[in-house]
């Protein structure tokens, strides 16, 4: 049963980019690009973050499918990937499977469409090894083509995260170097914004820019609550799943699973 009807309404899915990782505010509450696209008004009004750190593609069908397509509201933005790409085994095959499945009961359930993004160079900020970026870059262009191909095929609406700007040189990631801080999350939105404005929907200006960047003070400040959350949220988790791995004497050489850093 169809539970939105307002022209405006949105529903958010995907992982800790849709969240608001990497912007907390005080008191440790999330803000992020999905804050900023639906915070001013006149323009979309917000009625669900699905968005959880730590989700592929998988787990969105399996954790937050179902509860966006049954609130059925105008828009959905489904942004999803990059814990794909960067967990040790990637299975470019099941990602477009899960992928496809995704938009498509999405964009049915959506009353005016689906806003889609494209993974940016994750590598770029990172302090991986030559090897390391090339293959995570390998793996990144592998699953942009699936989310390119799959979002015409289903009509959404894309942002080209491709297209913006370097985040290593932008100064638009938190101290962990792969999330956005509050100046690269409100960087998404306005890219987010220029794309529904350009298909009508009712989204206020600026249009897309890096904004000026936060006072030092704030800028601090900023860094040091997102040490903090990172702290409460997930390093007990990825902890918990290493001393369990060495327990079953599974530890591999190769780095933690990714999916928990995003």
């Amino acid at each position: 049963m169809n539970m939105t009807t307002k022209a405006g309404s949105l529903v958010a899915v995907g992982d800790s980019l849709s969240e608001g990782v990497g912007d907390p505010c005080r008191g440790g509450a999330l803000k992020g690009w999905i804050h900023y696209l639906t915070s001013e008004p006149p323009g979309l009004e917000l009625v669900a973050n699905l968005a959880r750190s730590g989700t592929t593609v998988a787990t969105l069908r399996r954790d937050q499918l179902e509860r966006a397509v049954a609130l059925a509201p105008a828009y959905i933005t489904c942004v999803i990937g990059v814990n794909d790409v960067i967990a040790g085994h990637f299975d470019i095959r099941r990602f477009e499977d899960d992928y496809a499945q995704v938009l498509a009961e999405l964009s049915a359930a959506a009353t005016v469409g689906v806003l889609t993004m494209t993974l940016h160079d994750v590598a770029a900020a990172l302090p991986a090894s030559r090897a390391r970026r090339a293959e995570l870059r390998r793996r990144i262009a592998e699953a942009n083509e699936v989310i390119e191909r799959v979002s015409r095929r289903h009509g959404a609406w894309m942002v080209d995260a491709r297209t913006a700007a370097r985040v290593d040189r932008a100064e638009i990631v938190c101290v962990d170097r792969l999330h956005p801080n509050r100046r690269g999350h409100r960087y998404l939105a306005a890219l987010a914004g220029d794309v529904l404005r350009a298909r009508g929907g009712a989204v206020p200006e600026p249009r897309a820019a890096i904004p000026d960047a936060d006072p030092l003070r704030e800028r601090i400040a900023s860094g040091a609550r997102h040490t903090l959350w990172v702290v409460r949220h997930l390093v007990p988790p990825l902890v918990g799943a290493l001393f369990t791995a060495r327990r079953a004497g599974r530890v591999r050489a190769s780095a933690p699973p990714a999916d928990r850093r995003y």
